[in-house]
C-alpha cells in the first residue's frame, strides 16, 4: 500500500507521508503564522485538515480576502470567550454590523460595562492569544446542538439552526465554550495577534482588526455617527415588528404573513425617503443642487426616481442628471498603473464643464446637458436642455457626488448631499451579522446577468476592483452627507435567493471564484425563498430583479 502522497505547492511537488495535516506539512517548510488556512484542491480548509491523497495546495494569508474573513471569525470567538471569562457566563454578546473596518458590538451584562472592564477583556484576549488556546472544529448532530442552544437560552441560534437541513453541523469549541460561525476559523488564538477595541460608551464597542493587504495594520477609528444612527433606527423598527434575525423572518414566511410584512417594510422605507424629500422642499429656494452617492448596487437609480416623484407631488420640478454623462472623451481619460482606462477616478470626469453648467443653471441660465456615448467614447448633445426656475431643483447622481471637488464652484451651503446604501440590521444570529457588501454583490450578480449581458464570472472577477473603487472614492466621503438613506429591504434576501442561486451553482470547483460562490450558497441556505411577484413595482429591489415601474 502506498503510504505517501504528492502535494503540489507553488509549482513544486513534495512527497510526504499520507495523513499529514496541512499544518505539519507547512511547519516542515518553515512557514510562519501569517498563513491562516489553505485551499486544498481549491476548497478552503483549516490547518488541521488531514491530507489523505494527492492534492494541490494554495496558501491563504491572514491579510487576503478569504484569510481576513477567517481572522475575523476567530477574533469574534476570542472576544466572546474573554467577555464571559471577565464578566459572567450569562453575558450576551451581539455582533450587530460592520462599521469603519470593525464590528459594532453590544455587550449585555448585569455586571455593567465601562472603560476598565474593556481593558480587562482586552487583557484576557491577549492571554488567550499568548497561550495559543486551541480552537476545535467538531461535527455534532443538529439535535445535540439544538439541545445545547436550548439549555443555554440562545434563542437566536435555535431559530437559525432549525432552517439547516443537514443532520450534522460543524460547530466550534474553545475551552468549554461552543459557538457556530459562518465560515472557517483559525486553529488557535495565536493566529489572531492584533486587534483593537474602541469603547463607545454604555454597552457598545467597535471590535477592530487588521485590514486586507496590510501588515497587521489597524487604522485609527473614525466614528460615523449618522451611519450608526441609521442602523439603530432600523434595529428599533425590526424589533417592533418582532423580527430580530433570519429565523424570525423565516417564521413570517412559513406562517403566511410575508406579504403584509413586505408592504409594511416598503412603506416604512418610503416614509424615510419622504422625510428627506420634505427637507429638500423646505430649502428649494437656496439649495438647488441635490447630490446623491452610494456604493455599487445601492439602489441609487430607483431612490432618485422615487424622490423625483415625491417632489413633483409637492409642486417641485426636479431634473435628474448623472455624472456619467460628463465623462471626458476617451482620448482624455486617465489610465491606471496597469495602463488601462480608469473610469472610477474623479479625474475621469470633465469637472470644468460640469461646474460651468452648474453655475449657469443656478444663475437661471438654460444649459444643454450632454449624453455620453460609451461606444464612441465621446459626449454628444441631443437637445436635452434644462433651466431652473423658482420651483426647480437639480438632482445629481454619481459615485463622486459627495466629493466637494466635483462641485467645487458651488458654495457648500447651496447643496444638499445624500448618501445611501443598504444598511441591514437583520442578523443571522447574535454572532453572525449579514454583510451589506454581500447584499450588494447578490443584487449586482442578478442585475448584471439580466440587463448587462455579463456572466457571474464577469461580476465576481470585477467585484474586487469595485471594492477598491468604493474604498478610494465613496466610503471616505460618507460623513460629508447631510442625510443618509437606508436602501436595505429586510425581506430581500429571500427574494434574491430565487434569482441568484442558479447562477452561483454554475461556478465549478476549479474556478478561482468558487470560494465566494460556495460561501454565498451556504449563506442563502438559511433563508426561506420569497416569490418575486410579491415585490411592489416601485420597490428598490425591482431595480435588480426586473419589472420596475420606473424604467421597464
Amino acid at each position: 500500500m502506498n503510504e505517501h502522497i504528492q502535494i503540489k505547492l507553488n509549482d513544486k511537488t513534495y512527497k510526504v507521508k499520507k495523513n499529514v495535516t496541512v499544518l505539519s506539512f507547512l511547519n516542515a517548510l518553515k512557514y510562519d503564522k501569517t498563513i491562516i488556512a489553505a485551499k486544498v484542491n481549491n476548497d478552503v480548509k483549516n490547518l488541521n485538515y488531514v491530507l489523505t491523497k494527492d492534492c494541490t495546495i494554495e496558501l491563504i494569508k491572514y491579510n487576503e480576502y478569504i484569510g481576513n474573513k477567517i481572522y475575523v471569525n476567530g477574533l469574534k470567538f476570542l472576544f466572546i470567550i474573554a467577555v464571559k471569562e471577565v464578566l459572567s457566563q450569562s453575558a450576551e454578546i451581539n455582533f450587530e454590523h460592520s462599521i469603519d473596518k470593525g464590528i459594532y458590538t453590544s455587550i449585555d451584562s448585569k455586571e455593567g460595562i465601562n472603560g476598565e472592564v474593556i481593558k480587562k477583556i482586552a487583557a484576557k484576549m491577549y492571554e488567550l492569544i499568548n497561550n495559543a488556546t486551541k480552537i476545535e472544529t467538531i461535527n455534532v448532530t443538529k439535535k445535540d446542538l439544538l439541545a445545547y442552544y436550548k439549555a443555554t437560552n440562545q434563542k437566536d441560534k435555535l431559530l437559525s439552526l432549525i432552517t439547516n437541513t443537514s443532520d450534522f453541523v460543524n460547530a466550534n469549541k474553545c475551552l468549554n465554550y461552543y459557538a457556530y460561525f459562518y465560515g472557517q476559523l483559525p486553529i488557535d488564538m495565536s493566529y489572531i495577534p492584533k486587534f483593537k477595541i474602541s469603547y463607545l460608551g454604555k454597552n457598545n464597542v467597535v471590535l477592530r482588526y487588521p485590514i486586507e493587504d496590510s501588515d497587521y495594520l489597524i487604522p485609527d477609528y473614525v466614528h460615523h455617527k449618522k451611519i450608526i444612527d441609521i442602523f439603530g433606527d432600523y434595529k428599533d423598527w425590526i424589533e417592533e415588528m418582532n423580527v430580530f434575525n433570519v429565523g424570525d423572518l423565516n417564521q413570517k414566511i412559513s406562517d403566511g404573513n410575508i406579504k403584509e410584512f413586505i408592504l409594511i417594510n416598503e412603506y416604512m422605507q418610503f416614509e424615510k425617503l419622504t422625510q428627506i424629500g420634505n427637507k429638500i422642499v423646505e430649502n428649494k429656494n437656496n439649495k438647488k443642487i441635490i447630490l446623491i452617492a452610494g456604493p455599487s448596487s445601492s439602489g441609487k437609480t430607483t431612490s432618485s426616481n422615487k424622490l423625483c416623484v415625491y417632489l413633483k407631488s409637492k409642486g417641485v420640478n426636479p431634473y435628474l442628471i448623472s455624472t456619467d454623462d460628463y465623462f471626458k472623451d476617451r482620448s482624455e481619460t486617465p489610465k491606471d498603473e496597469n495602463g488601462e482606462y480608469d473610469f472610477d477616478t474623479i479625474d475621469a470626469l470633465d469637472l470644468e464643464l460640469f461646474n460651468n453648467h452648474l453655475q449657469r443653471l443656478t444663475n437661471g441660465e438654460e444649459v444643454e446637458i450632454p449624453v455620453f456615448n460609451f461606444l464612441k467614447g465621446i459626449k454628444e448633445y441631443n437637445g436635452r436642455k434644462i433651466k431652473l426656475n423658482e420651483d426647480s431643483i437639480l438632482i445629481v447622481e454619481g459615485i463622486h457626488a459627495l466629493n466637494e471637488k466635483l462641485t467645487s464652484k458651488i458654495p457648500r451651503e447651496n447643496k444638499i448631499k445624500i448618501y445611501l446604501s443598504p444598511f441591514t440590521p437583520l442578523n443571522i444570529d447574535n454572532y453572525n451579522y449579514i454583510s451589506t457588501r454581500d447584499i450588494r454583490l447578490l443584487r449586482r450578480i442578478i442585475r448584471d446577468s439580466r440587463t448587462r449581458g455579463k456572466t457571474i464570472f464577469d461580476t465576481l472577477k470585477g467585484w474586487e476592483k469595485v471594492k477598491e473603487g468604493e474604498e478610494k472614492f465613496i466610503f471616505c466621503f460618507q460623513d460629508e452627507a447631510d442625510y443618509v438613506f437606508n436602501t436595505a429591504i429586510i425581506y430581500e434576501i429571500g427574494v434574491l435567493k430565487t434569482y441568484v442561486e442558479p447562477l452561483l451553482y454554475s461556478v465549478p470547483i476549479d474556478s478561482p471564484y468558487y470560494f465566494n460562490a460556495k460561501r454565498l450558497i451556504n449563506f442563502l441556505r438559511m433563508f426561506f425563498p420569497i416569490p418575486g411577484e410579491y415585490v411592489p413595482a416601485d420597490s428598490i429591489l425591482r431595480e435588480f430583479i426586473g419589472n420596475s415601474c420606473f424604467y421597464e
